[in-house]
């Protein structure tokens, strides 16, 4: 408690403005601290991750302990881990060994109940749509066209697609999404603040009317509870890493089918109140880099002056680069060069790589004119990444011209045909029936110009998990998110709530002499 204390008032935050979590963790109210001045923003990506992830927050921490030890006045920003990987597979959302934020077991377990709310506040609008249906309200809502979809903070398979019973007349289909996919958890996730959020949900496209008519979040007289709800989850939580290191830990949306960035208030937070703020995009650059850039950025003036590319060798090795020279790793870069974006390769060195596939990477990247530069604070704490640190310093100030790869006006078929092109580097996709059917139907109203956020694996670069031959990405299914201001596009039938794998996490965890063990 004593040195988060010590750091709110580094900070500045008046103590009025910030309420304690037990002794490790403190919620911030934002208002007053946004938009004194404007920080240098740094943007982690990576590579395709491997099963057990590159160590893009491992990296993401050491870089902001590494900052902090060369006397920067850094802030670091993150997403809210889900449950949904903390007892499944994918593991935990904190880092680890010397390069990890505290305290890790509250902070992947409950932390401040963000998600709780967020879960809450999304099945609030679920039930009050069947409430409506069975009292056939004047909305006259028809049962088999329910845009809004159920959540929750779990990996359960058997909810992905339910019939309910609403009355002994009228049942429906219902789909739930992981939480961390879910339209609440974007729409809080993008919200600029407390007024935005309210417009947001107010604006929400929830079902349409048995005549065709749209209805929307405000028509259901619950916006006000909504906000009740979510009063404590807007404001960002601030813990520190093993180094002292100030983190806000804010919102989760999932990458392969949400943003996958931490909210955009704790980021505006961030750069307001430290020199650098460093944010983290979710799975490789095909997915959380892509749309950071293509997405998030549409409606916030969020240019990062550094991109980090997260490489490790064992992702390069799953991915044969060594046998092919790199291919993997140089499509990933273009992602970043094609915007004219400040970049460097930051080398994820964990025991026991070897020597010469190191070499021979590090050869590589200087005969393609690469900056790069090792990170080993996983095992060093801070002086580990301190070389990285000056070399990020440097380049957040080396002038650069941001080029936007997609422009607004660009029709829905457009936009996926150049994230197809210029990301998954296919020639071509096919579009479904129904998918095509939805496109029409959205190129007739005002959502045709939204931002569309690509449902995609994020095992590889393109989505052909299974290496067909004569492959082409197919789009499944579009759906409008009003209220996160965008367009979901699903691709090869991506589920938005994963299933657990046949040994999870969850069978390892445990409360021993009153401490959480088994957290990986």
């Amino acid at each position: 408690m004593e040195k988060i204390l010590k750091v709110l008032n580094n900070l500045k935050i008046d103590e009025k403005d910030f309420y304690f979590y037990g002794k490790e963790i403190v919620k911030i109210n934002y208002e007053k601290y946004m938009n004194k001045k404007k920080g240098k923003l740094i943007l982690m990506t990576s590579i395709n991750p491997t099963p057990a992830g590159e160590g893009k927050t491992t990296t993401a921490i050491g870089l902001a302990d590494g900052l902090k030890h060369i006397g920067k006045n850094v802030i670091l920003a993150l997403r809210e881990p889900s449950l949904g990987p903390v007892f499944g597979r994918k593991g935990t959302a904190t880092g680890g060994r010397e390069s990890e934020v505290i305290p890790m077991d509250e902070i992947n377990l409950h932390f401040t109940g963000d998600i709780h709310a967020i879960t809450t506040a999304n099945n609030l609008i679920s039930a009050q749509i069947d409430s409506e249906i069975y009292w056939n309200s004047k909305l006259k809502i028809d049962p088999n066209k329910v845009i809004w979809k159920r959540c929750l903070d779990l990996n359960d398979r058997a909810l992905r697609n339910i019939d309910i019973k609403i009355s002994s007349k009228v049942c429906r289909k219902e789909e739930f999404t992981i939480t961390a996919a879910s339209n609440m958890m974007t729409i809080l996730s993008l919200s600029k603040n407390i007024e935005d959020l309210r417009m947001r949900l107010d604006s929400s496209l929830v079902a349409y009317s048995l005549e065709g008519k749209e209805i929307f979040l405000k028509e259901l007289d619950i916006t006000g509870s909504l906000m009740a709800i979510l009063k404590n989850a807007i404001n960002p939580n601030l813990v520190l890493t093993k180094y002292d290191t100030p983190t806000l830990i804010h919102c989760g949306p999932f990458a392969n089918i949400a943003t996958g960035t931490n909210s955009i208030i704790s980021t505006n937070l961030a750069l307001s109140l430290g020199d650098y703020c460093i944010v983290e995009s979710g799975f490789g650059s095909d997915l959380g880099f892509e749309k950071y850039i293509n997405v998030v950025n549409q409606d916030n003036d969020l240019i990062p002056d550094c991109t980090v590319m997260v490489v490790t060798l064992r992702a390069l090795n799953l991915h044969n680069d060594f046998e092919n020279n790199f291919d993997h790793l140089q499509k990933h870069l273009k992602h970043i060069t094609q915007y004219h974006l400040n970049l460097i390769v930051a080398i994820n060195f964990i025991e026991n790589d070897s020597i010469e596939q190191l070499s021979q990477l590090k050869k590589w990247l200087d005969e393609n004119n690469y900056l790069w530069e090792m990170n080993e604070a996983y095992i060093k704490g801070a002086t580990g990444a301190s070389a990285l640190a000056n070399k990020v310093v440097e380049i957040c100030n080396t002038k650069q011209n941001f080029k936007a790869l997609i422009k607004e006006n660009e029709t829905i078929e457009e936009k996926i045909k150049k994230i197809v092109n210029n990301f998954y580097y296919l020639e071509d996709f096919k579009i479904s029936k129904a998918a095509s059917a939805k496109i029409n139907s959205i190129n007739k109203t005002k959502y045709k110009n939204l931002p569309i956020c690509m449902v995609k694996s994020s095992n590889s670069i393109d989505g052909n998990d299974n290496k067909k031959s004569n492959y082409k990405i197919t789009i499944e299914d579009v759906n409008v998110n009003s209220g996160a201001k965008f367009i979901l596009v699903y691709t090869n039938n991506v589920m938005s709530m994963p299933g657990l794998n046949k040994y999870p996490n969850s069978k390892d965890i445990d409360l021993q002499n009153g401490e959480v063990v088994g957290l990986k």
